[in-house]
This record gives structure tokens, C-alpha cells and sequence, in this order.
């Protein structure tokens, strides 16, 4: 007689909870994008909420628009220059192969996507340096880093020196902090290129990321902060001139502060181009000088006019190389 095997009775299991699907990376990567536009869209909405527009554009009038063209195209012609110039001698000291026209073409190129967000085109202008240049990704990374930090430094200066012989100190602008942050660039030149060890963060050091701050010649570095000081001085003329279209006077120092405000509020990675930041701060920083409607308009002419004709810069004299960086910031937000 065969007995019946017995099962013994299994625990209950209770369901387990999936985790939730992560986002895809086209999503992602439509996100990352469409953010900066919603942003400047939602301040741009709230700022025409407050000043009428209609007034504002009664104030760009065609004799406003024809006396800032002028300025506006050899502006850019210059910054480009410099800008060349400064890719140039940086790769030189590299040892790395580029011509001044090439950097100027691969500069042009990523004003577009520059445009669209600061740190999109430093990611566009580092793979092209990567690609015409011979350089490793993290060697060009370093490359266009070394001259980002000399431009915060160059702004930072300015601001220094507006704040110093400003009586007004828009914004809560404190000497301190811009003092510090100043002295914070040179400590950490010294860290990097110091010949002594320096325990842990000798391995941070010797990244291939900060090659270039750390093996530059000491003359190098100097034309560097000359250059980007000029770059700076640049927008600072061109902001005095839009000031002389609209004919609104302004003190040299308070316009040399808040232009290095400005820049440094533009480069944040907010808002498309800049746009609705800028507009904000700008009316802000020159609030009394003129009615709101006018500084409206004269933010508005100086954003357009520099994203018409960077874009325009970029299409017309590289435009394989603007499609070149398109692509490469497309696979760079995908990884």
C-alpha cells in the first residue's frame, strides 16, 4: 500500500513592488532641453505682465535699430578674434595642432548652442577641439575649463573694481564674496601647479582634466587674463553704446558693475540664451535711469540682436562645424 506524499504548505508570498521605470534618455534628454525654454517663456510672461509690451517696442524706433547694428557686427568680429586667439595659444601650449582661423570657425560654430545653455556649448567646443585638435576629450575639457575659470575671474575683477568707485551697490553686491571667490582662482592655481606633494590630493591634481592649469606657461596664463579682460571690456563697450542709442545716461563704473552681473547671470544654465533672466536683472541693475518700458526694450534689442547674429555667425562662415557640435552635444546628452 502506497502511501500519498505529503507537500508541506509554502509561505504566502507577497507581490513584490517593482521599482519604477527610470526615464528614458530621449526623455531625459527632451528635458534637459525643453527646461531652459519654459523657463525664460514663464519670466518672460510674468515680466510683460508687468510693463506693457506695446510700450516697450513704441521705444525701437528703425533710426535705434540701424545706429546698434554698426556696433553689434564689429563686436562680434571682435570677440571672435579674441576668442580665437585665446584657443589658439592654449592649444599651442599644449602642443597641440590649431590654427587661429580654425578656432575662430570652431568657436563660431558653438555660439548657437552657447546660446541655448552655457555649459552645452562648452561640451560642443571641447568634442570639436577633441576632433580638429588631436586632443583627448578630458585634455580639450580642460582646455576650454582653464579659459571659462579666467572669464569668471575677468568678471569677477570688474565687478570688483564698478562696486569699488560705485555709490551704488545694486543687488547687494558685497566686496567680500567677490574678493573671496578672486582669491579662491589664484588658491586653487597654486594648489594645482604648487611642486610640492600634497598627500590625497595629488591624484586630483594629476586628472587629465586640469593638464592645462597646471602645465601652462606662466606666460600664457597672463596673456590669458589679458585677453579675457578685453573680452569683457568688449561687452561693457557695447553696452555703453546701446546706452548711447536709447540716449540714457549711466556712470562708467555702475555700467561696468552691472554688465559684469549681468554676464554672470547669463551664463547660468536656467534659461534659454539667457532670456527672461537677463530682462529681469537688467531692468533691476538700471532701475531709475530711464522707465521700465524703455530698459525693456533696450534688454530686449541687446538679447535679440546677439542671438541674430552669433547664430547667424555660426550658420554662415562654419556651418559644418555648427552641425558638428549639434551633433556632438545630441550624443553627449544621450550618454
Amino acid at each position: 500500500m502506497s502511501e500519498t506524499p505529503t507537500t508541506s504548505p509554502q509561505p504566502a508570498t507577497l507581490p513584490s513592488s517593482t521599482p519604477a521605470p527610470a526615464p528614458s534618455p530621449s526623455k531625459a534628454s527632451f528635458l534637459r532641453r525643453a527646461l531652459p525654454i519654459a523657463v525664460s517663456a514663464g519670466l518672460l510672461a510674468y515680466l510683460f505682465s508687468k510693463i506693457d509690451l506695446r510700450e516697450a517696442l513704441d521705444y525701437l524706433s528703425f533710426d535705434v535699430l540701424f545706429r546698434f547694428l554698426g556696433p553689434l557686427i564689429v563686436f562680434n568680429f571682435v570677440t571672435v578674434f579674441i576668442e580665437s586667439i585665446c584657443l589658439h595659444r592654449v592649444a599651442k601650449a599644449c602642443g597641440a595642432a590649431l590654427d587661429a582661423l580654425t578656432a575662430a570657425r570652431i568657436k563660431a560654430a558653438c555660439y548657437l548652442l552657447s546660446l541655448l545653455n552655457y555649459a552645452v556649448g562648452a561640451v560642443g567646443l571641447s568634442v570639436l577641439l577633441r576632433r580638429r585638435a588631436g586632443l583627448s576629450l578630458a585634455d580639450a575639457g580642460g582646455m576650454v575649463f582653464t579659459i571659462s575659470v579666467f572669464d569668471i575671474g575677468s568678471v569677477l575683477a570688474v565687478a570688483a573694481l564698478g562696486a569699488t568707485f560705485s555709490v551704488s551697490n545694486t543687488l547687494g553686491l558685497r566686496m567680500g564674496l567677490v574678493i573671496a571667490l578672486l582669491g579662491a582662482i589664484v588658491a586653487g592655481f597654486i594648489v594645482l601647479r604648487a611642486k610640492v606633494s600634497m598627500g590625497p590630493l595629488d591624484r586630483i591634481r594629476e586628472l587629465d582634466l586640469f593638464r592645462a592649469p597646471r602645465t601652462l606657461p606662466l606666460q600664457t596664463l597672463l596673456e590669458l587674463f589679458f585677453l579675457r579682460g578685453l573680452f569683457v571690456l568688449c561687452y561693457i563697450a557695447l553696452m555703453g553704446v546701446l546706452f548711447w542709442v536709447f540716449e540714457v545716461e549711466v556712470g562708467v563704473f555702475r555700467l561696468a558693475m552691472n554688465v559684469a552681473i549681468l554676464l554672470a547671470v547669463s551664463a547660468l544654465p536656467i534659461a534659454a540664451g539667457g532670456l527672461g533672466t537677463g530682462q529681469i536683472v537688467f531692468i533691476e541693475l538700471f532701475s531709475g535711469l530711464a522707465p521700465d518700458a524703455e530698459l525693456l526694450a533696450m534688454s530686449i534689442l541687446l538679447s535679440a540682436g546677439l542671438v541674430c547674429t552669433r547664430a547667424l555667425l555660426g550658420l554662415i562662415f562654419a556651418a559644418e562645424f555648427t552641425r558638428e557640435a549639434l551633433l556632438a552635444a545630441r550624443e553627449e546628452s544621450a550618454a
